[in-house]
């Protein structure tokens, strides 16, 4: 398959995505709807998706149906509740990614979520063996006026909103490391 965040075509059997709170609606279109043309694309599609309790979860309806599926393995997971029912994970995102994502063969991992957890995920990849080529990382939370101007989106030269919002870490890591 063609991916268009790689510089070359590369055979991708499983997607790996990393989420936390709203940034889920980025994924849900793409990689989440069984009926999409694009799904058949991919063996494997892993979500790790967190939110900081349970009352933030978005898509609670379907998150309940993703977790039935066969052809998706969800790992939800909160960072803190006292909730005595509460059936998921517990934890960050990363640590979660840590202990359910088991190879990176073949794969690729796709993170969009606030900078914090963006910068803890990253390592636990690179840990995993994902080389930073198939590390993509979505930077929309920089992004301010979307369009160019106010400039606070820039990373050295380049500008979230116009170059992005979707970079991989082989291209970040040629740039300052303000991300």
């Amino acid at each position: 398959m063609e991916n268009p965040y790689l510089p070359y075509p590369v055979r991708i059997d499983e997607v790996i995505t990393e989420t936390e709170d709203r940034n889920l609606k980025t994924f849900r279109l793409v990689f989440l709807n069984p009926e999409d043309e694009n799904r058949s694309k991919f063996k494997d599609i892993i979500v790790v998706y967190g939110a900081r309790s349970p009352g933030l979860l978005l898509y609670r309806n379907e998150l309940a149906e993703w977790e039935k599926r066969d052809d998706l393995a969800m790992h939800i997971t909160v960072d803190g509740t006292d909730d005595p029912d509460w059936k998921y994970n517990v934890g960050f995102v990363p640590t979660i990614t840590e202990q359910k994502i088991t190879s990176s063969e073949n794969a690729i991992a796709i993170v969009c979520g606030p900078p914090i957890m963006i910068k803890f995920t990253q390592p636990v990849l690179e840990k995993l063996g994902f080389p930073p080529d198939r590390i993509i990382l979505s930077l929309e939370m920089r992004m301010k006026c979307g369009i160019g101007i106010c400039g606070r989106c820039n990373i050295g030269d380049q500008y979230v909103c116009k170059d992005g919002p979707v970079f991989s870490l082989a291209k970040l890591k040629n740039m300052p490391p303000e991300y």
